[in-house]
């Protein structure tokens, strides 16, 4: 990954929606039916960020909840997937691809894989893989691709 602490703008495909991210903690693949289902893709790559390190610079989400607790935040003009916010978590998950240099934050290993669809086995080869959101406390990595 780029160096964490140093900004990430990005926005959606109109250009209504801007926002910045600063301190990038982490970034994984995400394998779920809902996230396949809410971009489309066969996976979708995400940064997570503190909540108070996702900012946004110009215009408004509209939200989806998606399931008890989470809302997905979406441009209301073009429907671009911005944000994953889980309301009981102090962060929030932003998709790489709305970035201006999505190629900054790199993703380091992916989640929900017992839900992988095949033709994303080439997506971050080599990298851990979670059946779900992250191993058991003490446990070993699933293994790598």
């Amino acid at each position: 990954m780029s160096d964490p602490s140093a900004p990430h703008d990005g926005g959606c495909l109109c250009g209504a929606v801007r926002y910045r991210l600063r301190r990038v903690r982490s970034a994984y693949w995400c394998h779920c039916t809902l996230c396949r289902r809410a971009s489309g893709a066969s996976a979708l790559p995400w940064a997570t960020v503190a909540r108070a390190d996702f900012e946004l610079t110009r215009g408004t989400l509209k939200t989806y909840a998606s399931s008890t607790g989470v809302a997905r935040g979406f441009c209301g003009t073009c429907g671009s997937p911005i944000l994953f916010d889980m309301a009981v978590e102090e962060a929030v998950d932003v998709t790489l691809g709305t970035l201006d240099d999505p190629d900054a934050v790199v993703p380091t290993h992916h989640i929900w894989t017992t839900t992988a669809l095949a033709m994303s086995a080439g997506l971050g080869p080599g990298l851990p893989r979670h059946a779900g959101e992250r191993p058991p406390e003490g446990e070993e990595e699933d293994g790598a691709e």
